[in-house]
C-alpha cells in the first residue's frame, strides 16, 4: 500500500529537522550556554562562512508552504457566517484550493536566493519620515519581544497569545497603507500562526519564531509598494507575500542570521526601555497598534496586555530571558 502523502511530507520536515540539528552541532559549541544562545551562534556560524544549508532551506519551504494553509481556513471562517456547516466546509474546500494554487509560486527544489533581498528595506525611509522615528524604535522593540516569547513558550496556546500583535505593529509603521493591509489582516495573522507552529513542532528549529518580525515586516513592505500601485491587497496577494518573504529570509543563513541579530538588538531595547522611563512609550505603540486592529473589526490582532514578571509591567525580570 502506498504511503500517504501528507505522512511523505511530514517524514520529510522530519528529515530536515534532524538534518538541521546535525549542520548546526558542533558550531560555536559553548559550555553551559542556553539553547537559544548555542542556536544563534550556529546560525552566525553558517553565514560567516557564506554556507548553504539544504536542510534549513527546506524548513523554510515547509513553513512557507504552511502560510498558505491561512487561505483555507479563512475560507472556512468567511463560509460559516454565510452559510453554517455547508457554507464552512464549502469556503475551506475553496481556500485549500487557492492555496494550492499559490504554492506554485513558490520554489519547489532548492531555494536559489532568486528573491533574495528583492523588498528588503523597501519603504524603510517612506515610514520613518512619516512616523515618530521613537514611535518606530519601540514598536520594532515590541515585535521582536513578542517573538522571543512565543519562541520560549512552553505551550502553542501561549506562544500564539503574542503573535497577532506582530501585524497590526508591523502595520502601525506604514500609515500610508495601513488601511489596506489591515483590511487583509485576518489572513497575515493566520499565516503567520501557521508559520510559527511549524517551526516550533521540535527543539532544532523553535528558534526560528524569532525570525518572524523580520519576515512579518518585509512582507507588509511589500503589501505597501503593492497598494502604492494601486494593486488591491487581497488575502491571496497576503498570504503570497508572507509565503515568499518566509522562504526567503528561514531558507538562508545569511538572512536568517540578520533577523536573528535584530531579534537580539531590540528585544534588548525593549528592556532598556522598559528599565529606563520608556514604558509609556511602550505602551503608546501598543495603543497605535490596537486602534489599528479595532478600526479594521479585528480586534482580536490587539497587542497584549501586561504580563506579570516583565519589566514594562511592573514585574523585575523578564520570565523568558531573566533579563
Amino acid at each position: 500500500m502506498a504511503t500517504p502523502a501528507h505522512e511523505l511530507e511530514f517524514e520529510t520536515e522530519l528529515e530536515s529537522e534532524y538534518e538541521l540539528e546535525g549542520e548546526l552541532e558542533g558550531e560555536y559549541e559553548h559550555e553551559g550556554e542556553s539553547e537559544s544562545e548555542a542556536f544563534f551562534r550556529s546560525i552566525i556560524g553558517l553565514a560567516r562562512r557564506a554556507a548553504q544549508s539544504p536542510a534549513l532551506r527546506r524548513v523554510g519551504l515547509s513553513a512557507a508552504r504552511s502560510a498558505l494553509g491561512s487561505l483555507g481556513q479563512l475560507g472556512g471562517a468567511l463560509g460559516g457566517r454565510v452559510g453554517g456547516a455547508r457554507g464552512t466546509a464549502l469556503g475551506r474546500d475553496l481556500g485549500a484550493v487557492l492555496g494550492r494554487n499559490v504554492a506554485g509560486w513558490l520554489p519547489q527544489q532548492e531555494f536559489e536566493g532568486e528573491y533574495e533581498g528583492e523588498y528588503e528595506g523597501e519603504f524603510e525611509g517612506e515610514s520613518e519620515a512619516e512616523i515618530n522615528p521613537q514611535r518606530r524604535i519601540y514598536a520594532e522593540a515590541l515585535m521582536e519581544h513578542y517573538a522571543h516569547r512565543a519562541a520560549e513558550a512552553e505551550s502553542e496556546e501561549e506562544a500564539e497569545a503574542f503573535l497577532p500583535a506582530l501585524v497590526p505593529l508591523a502595520t502601525s509603521l506604514l500609515p500610508r497603507a495601513a488601511g489596506a493591509i489591515m483590511r487583509a489582516a485576518p489572513a497575515l495573522a493566520r499565516g503567520v500562526a501557521n508559520v510559527a507552529r511549524t517551526l516550533r513542532r521540535t527543539p532544532a528549529t523553535r528558534q526560528l519564531v524569532r525570525t518572524l518580525p523580520t519576515i512579518v515586516r518585509r512582507t507588509t513592505a511589500n503589501l505597501a509598494r503593492q497598494a502604492a500601485q494601486g494593486r488591491p491587497v487581497t488575502p491571496q496577494a497576503t498570504v503570497r507575500a508572507l509565503a515568499r518573504q518566509t522562504a526567503q529570509v528561514v531558507s538562508s543563513p545569511q538572512q536568517c542570521a540578520r533577523a536573528l541579530q535584530a531579534n537580539r538588538l531590540r528585544d534588548r531595547r525593549y528592556h532598556q526601555a522598559a528599565r529606563s522611563g520608556g514604558a509609556a512609550g511602550l505602551q503608546a505603540a501598543r495603543a497605535v497598534a490596537g486602534r489599528l486592529a479595532t478600526r479594521a473589526g479585528v480586534p482580536g490582532l490587539a497587542t497584549p496586555g501586561a504580563a506579570a514578571g516583565c519589566p514594562s509591567c511592573g514585574g523585575h525580570t523578564c520570565p523568558t530571558c531573566g533579563r
